[in-house]
């Protein structure tokens, strides 16, 4: 029953099945109910429960396996909560519950998400040490960390190994390999890279995230018409599109100015069955206003809540700087407002956007308030919204008041590098 109300995303059901048990002597709930609860609430990112009910199975006598640990381990570090995975691991070892493969591979992956390479490679020193073999998800996990640093020699010698040790890649080791190739800027070894999966014995078929990754990095690098080859190549193979595929190739699309085609193939994603998300039509958005057609990207933004999206910062960051380009500096103003009443939080990008909106309409005041309101909350103008603002202490379109503005407002935040610079041009 636990297992089925945890199955149906029921934690609130099992949790009362929990109490109602306790309730009836003689029967008390054991490891393995507490470890499929707890297993349940983290896969929900409900950590604080999670750990609560792991504090109250210790209190209570009951103690937790490596399952439960394990639980933990991996719900603590799906949630970035690095530190309190590794206190758990130390507590782990301290009840003499030894680690198994699935703990090492929950660790390995973390420390190669934090960047922390060396480690990893400690760890799966460490197994073989305490005579746990590794399995291809702990290679493919340390492999992900050598491309997430660039490092796709030691990535490349590391799948050497790995079939030195009898281990088979499959179609994740793979992609994790294309993906490193693909964000190092090797995108045809990327692309033979496809293709030894198709040829190298195994057959090993590509999958949805093995042509998104190269359809996606093909657009980027303007190498579209490959793009569309492999997605034509994906589709024959009988390798269904997703909304990631499509809105990669979108993307590519409109930065090529094809936006009939564009058009058309948003109609066959949906024919499809595959419903395009808010990252998708801010692609849409973005790229139906580079094209030249803003009147359409508003009208594309006005339908969103009609088809059940929320704007996200991005979406509202695109608009601004469509309204801002347009010079429609209040719409602009009252979309900022709009988007802090939708409860979404405007970001660094957002800020510069409208500050290059109104410096480049030469109002000053409007800029360094929203500067100021930019800086409040923690966030810093880039070096072009700063080379904006000392660019109109030079303009003669600028008057004499905003002037004295700006160097009032440079003396009083950037006073000590203006008079360094002084110094050093003296």
């Amino acid at each position: 029953m636990f297992k089925g109300l945890c199955r149906n995303g029921d934690n609130a059901g099992a949790l009362r099945l929990l109490r109602n048990m306790e309730s009836k002597a003689p029967f008390k709930p054991n490891v393995v109910i507490y470890s499929t609860l707890i297993d349940s609430l983290c896969k929900d990112q409900l950590l604080p429960q999670a750990l609560g009910l792991f504090k109250e199975m210790k209190a209570k006598g009951i103690l937790p396996n490596v399952v439960t640990y394990n639980t933990l381990i991996r719900g603590l570090c799906s949630l970035g909560w690095w530190d309190d995975a590794k206190d758990l691991l130390s507590e782990m070892s301290n009840n003499s519950i030894a680690p198994d493969i699935e703990t090492y591979n929950t660790l390995i992956d973390m420390y190669c998400k934090e960047g922390n390479v060396n480690e990893a490679r400690s760890i799966f020193q460490l197994m073989s040490e305490k005579g746990v073999l590794p399995d291809v998800i702990t290679y493919s996990a340390l492999l992900d960390g050598y491309c997430l640093r660039g490092e796709m020699a030691e990535a490349e010698n590391l799948v050497d190994i790995m079939v030195k040790d009898g281990i088979a890649p499959n179609v994740v080791t793979f992609s994790t390999l294309i993906n490193g190739y693909c964000k190092n800027k090797q995108v045809d070894k990327a692309m033979v890279m496809v293709e030894d999966m198709r040829f190298n014995g195994t057959h090993i078929t590509p999958d949805v995230v093995t042509y998104t990754t190269l359809i996606d990095a093909l657009c980027k690098e303007n190498k579209f018409q490959l793009a569309l080859q492999q997605f034509e190549e994906m589709k024959d193979r009988g390798v269904a599109p997703n909304v990631f595929t499509y809105s990669s190739l979108l993307d590519g699309l409109l930065k090529n100015a094809q936006v009939d085609r564009a058009i058309s193939l948003r109609r066959e994603m949906e024919n499809n069955g595959v419903a395009p998300d808010i990252r998708t039509y801010n692609v849409i958005i973005n790229g139906l206003y580079e094209a030249g057609r803003p009147a359409e990207a508003v009208q594309v933004f006005s339908s969103l809540v009609a088809k059940g999206l929320q704007p996200n910062v991005t979406t509202y960051t695109i608009m601004i700087k469509v309204l801002c380009r347009q010079g429609r500096l209040g719409d602009a103003t009252e979309l900022l407002k709009e988007m802090v009443d939708n409860g979404c939080s405007p970001d660094e990008c957002t800020y510069n956007t409208i500050i290059k909106g109104f410096l480049n309409a030469n109002d000053v005041a409007e800029a360094l308030d929203y500067l100021h309101i930019m800086r409040s909350q923690g966030f810093a103008a880039d070096d072009n919204t700063i080379s904006s603002f000392l660019g109109l202490l030079a303009n003669p379109h600028v008057n004499d008041a905003d002037k004295a503005l700006l160097q009032k407002y440079f003396l009083e935040h950037h006073g000590e590098d203006m008079r360094n610079d002084e110094a050093n041009c003296d």
